[in-house]
C-alpha cells in the first residue's frame, strides 16, 4: 500500500510541476523585462592615456534606433558624412536594448554599472541626474519620433513628446507624428549647446518585419533623408551619428550576438579629421560627447579618451560581461550532481535521458542557439496552442522527443527497475541542468519574489526553453508511470494474494 501511495504521490508531483512551470516561466520573463539588476563592476577595457576630442561650440546627436552596420553603409547621406569624419565600430554592451544602451551612452556607465537591464515601457523616475551628461548642459534638448519615455529618462532640460497621464505613453501621438520632424529641425538649428534626435522607425519595422525586410530598408532610407534635413540645419556643429543595436533578419534584439551588439557610429564636423577606427565601447562614445561639451564623466566610468580607444581597440567579446565565479561554481556542481545521479541510475543505454539531449539539440538545430534577441524566448507558450500552426512555438521542435521519455520510463519499470532509479535516469540531468542555468543567470531570487532582472548573456535565454522542456518531459514521465501503475489492475485477474502495483519504489 505504501508503494502505491508513493507512486501516486510521484505522479501528482510531476504533473503539478508540469502544470505550473509555464506560469513560472512567464513570471520569470516578466521579471527580466520589468526590473533592474543590482549594480556590479564594469567590463575591463584596455587602458591608456591620451587626449580626448577637443570642445565644440554645438553638439548634435542623431540616433537611428535599430540600425545595423550593413544597412547603415548602404545609406548615402550617412556614408557621406562618415567618410568625411571618424567612422567607428561600436560595441553597445549587454543587453542590446534601447533604454539601457542609451542610459550608458549618456552616463558613461555600462549596463552592469547602472543596473538598467530592460525596463520595458518603464521610464527612469526620476530621470538621470548630474551623473549623466544632459542634466549638466543648460537648455539641452531631446526630440524623439515616438516612445518618448526613453528620452524623458535621460535628464535633458527639454524633452518631446510630452508624457501622457501614464508616464510610459506619449501625449497625443497622432498629432506629434505630424510635427516631430519640424521640431527636430528646430532643435538642431537652435543655439542649444546639446541637441539629441531619436529616430525610431527603423526599429519599429525591425520588430514588425525583421532586419532583412523591405520595410526595414525603406525605413532606413527614410531615416537617412531625415538625417540630411537635420544636418543641413546645422552643418557647422559637431555631429554624432549613432545606433543602439541592430536587428535579427527576422526581427528582434536584446542578446549578445556580435551582429546585434556591434554597430557603426560616426563623428563628423569641426575638429574631426577623416579616419576609420577599430572596435570601441559605447562608453567611449559617451566620453567623446562629454569631451566635446567640456565635461567629465562620473568617476566610476571606464570610458577612454578617443585617442586611447583608437589605439586600443576591443577584442570582439570584451564588452560581454563574464559569469560571476560563485555562480559558475555552483552551476557546475549542480550539473555534476545531475550527471552522477544519471550515471548511478542508468543500467542500460536505453534508460538514459536521450529525450532531453535530443530535445535540446533539436531546439538549437531548428531554431538556433537561444539568445535574448529571439522573440521565442519571451513568447507565452501554451500546450493547447500546439495545433495552432500560425504560431511558431518552441515546443514543436522537441515534442517528438517526449514519447521517448514515456517509452523509456514504461520499459524501465516493466523490466523491474525501481521507480527511484527510473526517475533519476529520466529527470536527474534535465532538472539539474535547469537548476544550474537558473543559478547562472540569478533566476532563483527572481522566482522567489525578488524584484530583480535575471538578465545575463546566454544563460537567461536558455532558461526559458529549458523550463518548458523539463516540464513537458516530467509530464511524459508521469503519464508513463501512471500507465504502468494502472496496467496490472486492468490486466488479467490475479489468482490469489494482494494486488500489486507492479512498480518497485526502492
Amino acid at each position: 500500500m505504501r508503494a502505491r501511495i508513493a507512486t501516486l504521490a510521484v505522479v501528482v508531483v510531476l504533473l503539478v510541476f508540469a502544470a505550473i512551470t509555464p506560469g513560472v516561466r512567464r513570471h520569470f520573463i516578466l521579471d527580466i523585462i520589468k526590473w533592474d539588476a543590482p549594480a556590479t563592476a564594469p567590463v575591463a577595457l584596455p587602458a591608456g592615456t591620451g587626449p580626448g576630442l577637443t570642445p565644440a561650440d554645438r553638439v548634435r546627436v542623431v540616433l537611428i534606433d535599430g540600425l545595423g552596420t550593413d544597412s547603415a553603409r548602404k545609406l548615402p547621406v550617412w556614408s557621406s558624412l562618415c567618410t568625411n569624419g571618424l567612422r567607428l565600430q561600436v560595441d553597445v554592451g549587454f543587453p542590446t536594448v534601447s533604454l539601457p544602451v542609451e542610459v550608458s551612452l549618456w552616463s558613461g556607465l555600462t549596463q552592469q554599472q547602472t543596473g538598467v537591464m530592460f525596463r520595458s515601457d518603464r521610464p527612469l523616475v526620476p530621470p538621470l541626474d548630474r551623473r549623466g551628461i544632459p542634466a549638466r548642459v543648460p537648455g539641452s534638448i531631446a526630440i524623439a519620433e515616438h516612445h518618448g519615455f526613453i528620452v524623458r529618462s535621460l535628464g535633458f532640460a527639454v524633452t518631446e513628446p510630452a508624457a501622457a497621464e501614464v508616464p510610459a505613453k506619449d501625449l497625443d501621438p497622432e498629432a506629434w507624428a505630424q510635427v516631430w520632424q519640424a521640431r527636430a529641425v528646430e532643435a538642431v538649428s537652435s543655439g542649444a549647446k546639446l541637441a539629441f534626435v531619436h529616430i525610431l522607425r527603423v526599429d519599429y519595422w525591425g520588430h514588425k518585419k525583421g532586419g532583412a525586410s523591405p520595410e526595414y530598408a525603406t525605413a532606413a532610407a527614410e531615416s537617412d533623408a531625415i538625417l540630411a534635413q537635420l544636418h543641413a540645419a546645422a552643418p557647422d556643429a559637431r555631429w554624432f551619428l549613432l545606433s543602439d543595436h541592430a536587428h535579427l533578419p527576422t526581427g528582434g534584439h536584446g542578446g549578445e550576438e556580435r551582429a546585434i551588439r556591434q554597430v557603426e557610429h560616426c563623428i563628423t564636423g569641426p575638429g574631426i579629421a577623416p579616419a576609420t577606427g577599430g572596435l570601441v565601447h559605447i562608453v567611449d562614445i559617451s566620453r567623446a560627447i562629454a569631451d566635446s561639451l567640456s565635461f567629465t564623466l562620473d568617476h566610476h566610468s571606464v570610458a577612454r579618451p578617443m585617442s586611447v580607444a583608437l589605439k586600443q581597440p576591443l577584442d570582439p567579446d570584451t564588452a560581454v560581461p563574464p559569469l560571476a565565479t560563485g555562480r559558475a561554481v555552483i552551476a557546475v556542481l549542480l550539473l555534476v550532481l545531475g550527471l552522477a545521479a544519471t550515471g548511478w541510475s542508468v543500467r542500460r543505454w536505453w534508460i538514459a535521458p536521450s529525450w532531453f539531449v535530443l530535445a535540446c539539440a533539436l531546439l538549437v538545430i531548428v531554431r538556433g542557439m537561444p539568445t535574448m534577441s529571439m522573440p521565442m524566448v519571451y513568447a507565452k507558450e501554451n500546450l493547447f496552442d500546439v495545433l495552432d500552426f500560425d504560431k511558431r512555438l518552441m515546443m514543436r521542435t522537441w515534442l517528438v522527443t517526449l514519447p521517448i521519455a514515456a517509452a523509456a520510463t514504461w520499459f524501465g519499470l516493466a523490466r523491474g527497475l525501481s521507480l527511484v532509479r527510473v526517475l533519476a535516469a529520466q529527470l536527474a540531468l534535465p532538472i539539474a541542468a535547469l537548476a544550474a542555468v537558473l543559478v547562472a543567470c540569478g533566476g532563483w531570487s527572481a522566482l522567489l519574489g525578488a524584484e530583480v532582472s535575471p538578465m545575463v548573456p546566454r544563460y537567461t535565454a536558455f532558461a526559458s526553453p529549458l523550463m518548458l522542456i523539463v516540464a513537458q518531459g516530467s509530464a511524459a514521465v508521469a503519464l508513463a508511470v501512471l500507465a504502468r501503475f494502472v496496467q496490472p489492475a486492468s490486466g488479467r485477474p490475479r489468482s490469489s494474494g494482494t494486488k500489486q502495483s507492479g512498480i518497485s519504489v526502492a
